[in-house]
């Protein structure tokens, strides 16, 4: 990750180094993608999961839930492999191993342990959900940004927790002068958004993905795929509206109307995707936190 800096950025060469010695992530999608793109099968498929014991688990806990249990529930991962099809096989390896980044508690972002990644998959789900009604073509591309929007947060918490002045900020937020991300940047240097986007390229994540996170509170600043981060604001906007995720930074940055109508959500659209989304992550908590 290459950056300027000034001398008035005082953590940021330190979160820049933190974000750098992140684990790579889990290369068991990497892996397992372009088998299922040249219907690679079954077998090569299990061969790759099954070194992944927390993967392989939750592949099959998926298969037995009720959303998927047929006459006879899946008893090897490789019949819950066929049983689930591509699509929902991507996104249980995906959400299981965001987990791994996402569930620990955020304290700077005044987030319990296991919220953030609720949040995350969450908006996931119903970025997933409004890519459907648009006709989008690549929906996993959206699926994961949603699943990674945040992900730079679990970063910045450590210093938003030991640099940031709660007076100052209830100040700059009740004036309505500066947003959470405002404060972010002016404080550390980077806000969570951008520090997400240089996480996702470093990770290996094809550039619809990136932009979704980099933008996913400024959709209006995509250059390119600002469909994707767009979806992206909206789902994590409607997730933050049903208080789920939401922290101290939930609701201290400014709607953007504009995106919602660009997207044509209307209130009773919202309303019935907020009612799937809260069953769906419901169902997906349960089988994903066996």
């Amino acid at each position: 990750m290459e950056r300027s800096t000034t001398l008035q950025d005082k953590p940021l060469d330190e979160i820049l180094h933190v974000a750098e010695k992140l684990p790579p992530f889990p290369d068991v999608v990497q892996k397992v993608m372009p088998l299922l793109e040249r219907m690679a099968p079954v077998e090569d498929i299990e061969a790759v999961i099954q070194y992944d014991q927390v993967i392989a688990a939750k592949v099959l806990a998926l298969a037995r839930s009720p959303h998927y249990t047929r006459a006879q529930p899946a008893k090897s991962l490789k019949e819950a492999i066929i049983s689930l099809g591509q699509r929902a096989l991507v996104e249980v390896i995906l959400a299981a191993c965001s987990a791994r980044f996402q569930d620990q508690a955020i304290q700077g972002y005044d987030l319990r342990e296991g919220e953030l990644w609720e949040h995350a998959v969450g908006t996931a789900i119903m970025a997933d959900r409004i890519a459907e009604r648009l006709g989008h073509t690549d929906r996993l591309t959206v699926y994961t940004a949603g699943l990674l929007h945040d992900i730079g947060k679990t970063v910045l918490n450590h210093y938003v927790d030991r640099y940031f002045d709660r007076v100052i900020i209830k100040k700059a937020i009740k004036s309505q002068d500066q947003s959470f991300l405002d404060v972010e940047r002016e404080i550390l240097g980077i806000d969570h958004q951008e520090l997400g986007g240089l996480i996702a390229r470093r990770w290996n994540f094809p550039p619809g993905v990136v932009a979704g996170i980099t933008h996913h509170h400024s959709p209006q600043d995509a250059e390119e795929n600002r469909l994707v981060a767009s979806i992206v604001y909206a789902a994590s906007r409607m997730l933050a509206a049903m208080g789920i995720g939401t922290g101290v930074d939930g609701f201290l940055n400014p709607n953007q109307d504009q995106v919602f109508i660009t997207l044509k959500l209307d209130e009773r659209t919202i309303e019935k995707l907020m009612a799937d989304v809260f069953v769906a992550l419901d169902e997906t908590k349960k089988f994903l936190c066996t």
